[in-house]
């Protein structure tokens, strides 16, 4: 392998002025291949040295960018063909250029700021001043913002540069312009092409026809002119600017320069006289390393442009050289022939072949002098630049440049650190792939595993997609393995949807593919015609042609989810869902995802209806035709298209998101796909009625099971009710699909199944014409779940724990479950309030409920039955809240109108609220450990005694005697449990968070508390989980942590918890400890706790400016803008707009507790107006900014 040879490095200005040290002497013995020994920063010489202001370091770790882009030196030792440059490659050392800064004026008066990382655009650090110690240390002066000149104008506006930038002329006409004046005088006119190149660097300085004549003071004069160019400042170039009227500028400078190869090869002057390209050779060689990327980038660029015109020229001699050959044989065998022009030919042939070695040989030079050392240079777009005319070479001249000696070069740059740069590569790749992709079967099998891999895991997506499509060629051409095959397949279900797009052309031909092979495996496609001819558009019950279609999609993604399922874990739902850890309603699956990709390429998904035939078809029964022949083609057909159950699932699950699609569409995959072809409204409203007549047929077949009958019941969320409302004639065909929701209800305990027959009855109720149909069937639901229950009550009781079997319990569970997704639909207040039968239990179903919640009291572990009972808890805790969430409402409305409420009601509902508390503090007060029962239970405790808040105003007013019997309602949370448990649960969540997210914890107060030293026993597991467990436990310890403090601070802003005893504000006080030190999310929840934040948010009024703050202020020393932002900080959340959910429980005016909650004496009186906030929920404002980002980076 070669030695390893450094990149042109990058400097951090263009323009810096070079050290005397660094310009090389004109005795200097030099290199064949034109370049400089690397140049020094210095100061300018009229910039004094003690001037800081204009100084800036640049420390050392920015040498080691430079050795980012060392190329080729991974290749593999025993591929020579594609192996890495020999050894003579790598005996030159790239100079380093300097990066590009201006010098901003009056920095004297501005105050000190960080400083702000910028791009790299051009060059390498100054070199240590240990190594220079002459050298004073400097800094590169700043960058303007704008640079008021870019295209630079010929000063006598006659030269070459004003001929092809400003004359008009096409590229032709300029360069014969040139051409004449180049007879009349080649100095002055080689002098008038190279000015023309400096111009386009931005240098206005020229060179003279002494300088022509001179060619061994070239580089001392290219040096000269560099140190000149730098004092110009000049930060922007043509090539690069995006000003107005440079966006032709490299088409017009390359247009030039190939019309003048063109013109020289047809007047064979580039043969006569081989001076006039080796003077622009020279030249352009020199510039090309040169340490200021404008003159670099503009040479490679003008350089690489000659080198596409000669190969270009080659092309045409190749080709006369061919046509001489045959006219050349074709004349010598026949009998008469012509000698005089067998020898002209056999001269042209000659002279064809002296000019094809003439240009081989100048190729090979500016091959070596550019592109071997430029594409490997700092810059990206110099590589890109390199990689782009290696592109149009080999597509230009496949038999020379498509070899592995120059397509190697593709394949090293594939691993490019510069996304420009590999995007560039992957453009260039697909071009020539896509001519010969047979032909480079050796540069595949060397570079196709990168190829796959940046298909698949590349950091950015505009590569992945390039590289999708580079791979699709190869997969056309048969050049992948069957496992490259699959990895890229199963692109589809990737996360980002460009890459899901891009994959979409992949997987379909695949698809295709197997429905070629399945159509020959039938007897071919002609078989198929004679037996379906033309099929009738909506007959979709009968056997289809483009069933074959549907089978090949199942089989290809049937077989890509499954490899997806054995590389990754399934989630685990259990007593987290029952509890509300996590939620139970999940996102768009896999195949979802990959559907709405697919649903505009591949037209059974488009017409879902011949999906859902196909699903709806009979694939067991035997086919009937009339003719022996027929009946054998039909037959093989339906037993080709015949799916297995697990396809089966997964095409139901395609038919409900193509559903979606096209019923309901969701902009949120992608906003801006445009959907040709949509149907209209009146074509929607059609669709929709003829899909709630297939759901109940589809639950009918694939209702027994629960993960199918789940998919089917999601369909009905795209139905548009409107529909059936207006449409009274077809109410029946509604109500069908609601008993047969009903039925997979009371048929099915799965959660998955149940969310969405509960979602379903929801849809439903929301629609009045729909509304009492549905009512009635969730009646029958009632009676049926609570005789269940009734029952299991009267065999023992159900407030102890562990007196049922796992069989026994494992019911209970799934009663308790179904009950509690029941209140969740509608008001469940009457149903758990009607007492039982004699014959049954007599008690209320919400006395029951409330008594199983004491099955929470853990006394004795039970490894076997512990999560079960758990289960039952959760469930039962859940139903409860429901019923005091609807009780609360409906009393909401009788105070709103001043109705009486019976005592008995209120003493009941007082006595019920009272034994509920207690079973949840026994519950959470009883385990030593934060399982999900206990956190559930706390929140649950808090949220109940939140419920009632709306009446401490009512309560409280002496006017409203008749009320005071609700006062019990407004009881607080013993305030002996905010040391005894709440802090202690907290301070476990805590720390079970900030473990896993690696987050520093305050200490405690002088008053509070020490940490206890005992952890969970399951945080001594994490050793075996992976990297992704790691992450999804860090997110659900975040998650309970923020629900958990969420909870607290309402409780506390409805004055339930932490308000009186001698503990009060303690809590408080607990949760701000950490309020800086556990993200973003707890900060902005813990906000809620800033009273004075709150009532300034409080209907967007601005908060008045306390006096004594005021002169406590005026006594402070002024601050300086700096500090000043500095001290805000600790007010920082006053930038929040929140809305305080109980600002209707305002204390009286005047009182104590009113002052001391305000904390002035002078704060204006709230308006009336708030108070008709008083049962709106919090919302969060604007997101509050990072401590770290107030001041600034």
């Amino acid at each position: 392998m070669s030695p390893s040879r450094l990149p042109l490095m990058e400097t951090s200005d263009n323009n810096a002025p070079s050290s005397p040290a660094s310009i090389p002497d004109s005795s200097r013995r030099r290199s064949g291949r034109v370049v400089r020994a690397p140049q020094k920063f210095s100061p300018q010489p009229n910039a004094p040295q003690n001037d800081q202001s204009t100084k800036r370091k640049r420390g050392a770790d920015h040498d080691d960018e430079d050795a980012e882009n060392g190329y080729p030196e991974e290749a593999d030792e025993d591929d020579e063909e594609l192996s890495d440059p020999p050894d003579d490659e790598g005996d030159e050392v790239d100079e380093a250029p300097s990066r590009s800064r201006k010098t901003k004026s009056k920095q004297k008066t501005r105050p000190k700021k960080p400083a702000v990382k910028r791009a790299k655009v051009n060059g390498s650090a100054p070199v240590d001043t240990a190594s220079t110690p002459h050298a004073p240390a400097v800094k590169l002066p700043n960058r303007p913002k704008k640079t008021s000149r870019v295209v630079i104008a010929h000063p006598d506006g006659n030269g070459l540069y004003a001929d092809i930038f400003g004359s008009g002329d096409s590229s032709d006409d300029v360069a014969a312009h040139w051409f004449q004046r180049y007879q009349q005088d080649d100095a002055i006119a080689l002098a008038d092409i190279m000015n023309c190149v400096l111009l386009a660097a931005g240098c206005e300085q020229q060179l003279t026809e002494d300088d022509i004549r001179d060619p061994d003071n070239s580089a001392n004069k290219l040096s000269e002119l560099e140190d000149v160019y730098r004092q110009t400042n000049i930060s922007d170039y043509p090539l690069i600017s995006r000003a107005k009227g440079t966006k032709n500028f490299r088409d017009l400078l390359l247009g030039f320069f190939d019309s003048l190869v063109g013109l020289l090869h047809q007047t064979d002057v580039l043969y006569s006289d081989e001076d006039l390209l080796d003077n622009i050779q020279r030249w352009v060689g020199i510039m090309s390393s040169s340490s200021l990327r404008p003159f670099r980038h503009t040479a490679t660029t003008v350089g690489l442009a000659i080198l596409t015109s000669l190969i270009e020229v080659t092309k045409q001699l190749d080709e006369r050289i061919t046509k001489s050959n045959q006219s050349l044989q074709a004349e010598s065998g026949r009998r008469g022939k012509n000698k005089n022009l067998v020898e002209s030919t056999k001269k042209a042939l000659e002279t064809a072949n002296r000019n094809r070695d003439f240009i081989d040989g100048k190729v090979k030079d500016l091959f070596d002098i550019v592109f071997v050392h430029r594409y490997r240079d700092i810059d990206p777009k110099i590589r890109a630049e390199c990689i782009e005319a290696l592109g149009t070479w080999v597509c230009t001249l496949p038999t020379v440049y498509m070899s592995p000696e120059y397509l190697r070069y593709l394949g090293w740059l594939l691993s490019d650190v510069s996304v420009f740069t590999r995007l560039e590569v992957l453009k260039q790749l697909g071009r020539v792939l896509k001519r010969d992709a047979e032909k480079l079967a050796h540069f595949i099998d060397r570079f196709r595993p990168r190829l796959v891999e940046m298909a698949t895991s590349d950091s950015d997506v505009s590569v992945r997609v390039a590289a999708i499509g580079v791979v699709d060629i190869l997969r056309a051409s048969g050049m992948l393995e069957p496992e490259e095959v699959d990895s890229v397949s199963k692109l589809l279900f990737d996360s980002e949807v460009r890459v899901r797009k891009a994959v979409v052309g992949f997987f379909s031909a695949l698809v295709q593919e197997l429905v070629e092979n399945k159509v020959d495996e039938i007897g071919g496609s002609d078989a198929l015609e004679e037996v379906f001819g033309e099929e009738e558009e909506d007959n979709y019950d009968s056997l289809r042609k483009d069933w074959i279609n549907i089978k090949a999609l199942a089989e290809n993604l049937a077989v890509y989810d499954e490899q997806l399922k054995e590389e990754q874990d399934d989630i685990r739902h259990g007593l987290d869902v029952a509890a509300d850890v996590v939620s139970a309603n999940l996102p768009d699956s896999r195949i979802a995802l990959a559907t709405q990709v697919l649903y505009e390429k591949i037209p059974e998904i488009n017409n879902w209806q011949i999906l859902a035939g196909y699903l709806l078809f009979d694939h067991s029964t035997s086919a009937k035709s009339g003719r022996s022949r027929t009946q054998s083609v039909e037959a093989i057909t339906k037993k080709t298209v015949a799916p297995d159950p697990r396809e089966e699932a997964i095409l139901l699950e395609v038919l409900a998101a193509a559903v979606k699609e096209s019923l309901a569409p969701s902009a949120e995959h992608d906003r801006h796909r445009k959907r040709p072809g949509r149907v209209d409204l009146d074509a929607q409203d059609d669709a929709g009625i003829k899909l709630a007549a297939l759901i109940p047929r589809l639950l009918n077949k694939f209702g027994s099971d629960s993960a199918m009958a789940t998919t089917v019941l999601r369909l009905e969320h795209s139905l548009d009710l409107d529909v059936f409302q207006q449409l009274r004639q077809n109410s029946a065909t509604y109500d069908k699909l609601l008993d047969d929701i009903v039925t997979q209800f009371n048929r099915h305990v799965d959660q998955g199944l149940l969310n969405e027959a509960t979602a379903a009855l929801i849809h439903a109720r929301q629609y009045d014409e729909l509304q009492e149909s549905t009512e009635a069937r969730i009646n029958v639901l009632w009676d049926t779940l609570l005789s269940s229950l009734r029952g299991v009550d009267k065999i023992c009781e159900l407030s102890a724990r562990l007196n049922l079997d796992r069989l026994a319990l494992t019911e209970l569970s799934q009663i308790l479950m179904k009950i509690s997704k029941l209140a969740s639909i509608s008001c469940c207040v009457d149903d758990l309030e009607l007492p039982g039968s004699s014959r049954d239990s007599d008690l209320p179903a919400i006395n029951i409920l409330t008594g199983i919640v004491h099955r929470g009291l853990l006394i004795e572990p039970n490894d076997d039955l512990d999560d079960t009972e758990d289960e039952v808890v959760a469930f039962a805790i859940k139903a409860c809240l429901f019923y005091f969430m609807w009780k609360v409402r409906r009393w909401q409305g009788a105070l709103d109108f001043t109705l009486d409420i019976r005592d008995e009601f209120v003493d009941q509902l007082v006595m019920l609220r009272k034994n509920f508390v207690t079973n949840l503090i026994e519950t959470f007060s009883s385990r030593g450990f934060n399982d999900d029962l206990r956190l559930y239970a706390v929140g649950s405790a808090v949220d109940l005694c939140g419920l009632f808040v709306f009446l401490r105003p009512i309560v409280d007013d002496p006017r409203n005697s008749k009320y005071q019997k609700l006062r019990p309602l407004l009881e607080e949370l013993p305030p002996a449990l905010i040391t005894k448990e709440i802090i202690p649960i907290f301070d476990a969540a805590e720390r079970a968070y900030a473990k896993r997210a690696n987050k520093q914890l305050n200490d405690p107060g002088d008053d509070e508390d020490p940490l206890d030293d005992e952890l969970p026993p399951e945080d001594d597991e994490d050793e075996d989980l992976t990297e992704q467990e790691r992450f999804l436990a860090e997110l659900k310890a975040e998650k309970i942590l923020c629900e958990l403090t969420g909870k607290l601070v309402l409780g506390i802003l409805a004055k339930v918890i932490d308000h009186t005893g001698p503990d009060a504000g303690k809590l408080r006080k607990r949760l701000n400890r950490n309020k800086t030190k556990l993200g973003n999310s707890y900060r902005d929840i813990v906000a809620y706790l800033d009273e004075d934040h709150l009532r300034e948010m409080r209907g967007g009024k601005k908060k008045p400016v306390a006096k004594s703050r005021a002169k406590e202020a005026a006594k402070k020393p002024a601050l300086s803008a700096e500090l000043i932002i500095d001290d805000d900080n600790d007010d920082e959340e006053e930038n929040l707009r929140i809305e305080d959910p109980f600002e209707d429980a305002e204390p009286e005016e005047g009182t104590v507790e009113d002052l001391r909650r305000r904390e002035l004496l002078d704060d204006p009186i709230e308006d009336d107006d708030d108070e008709e906030e008083e049962e709106r929920p919090a919302e969060t404002g604007e997101p509050m900014e990072d401590d770290d980002d107030v001041i600034g980076d």
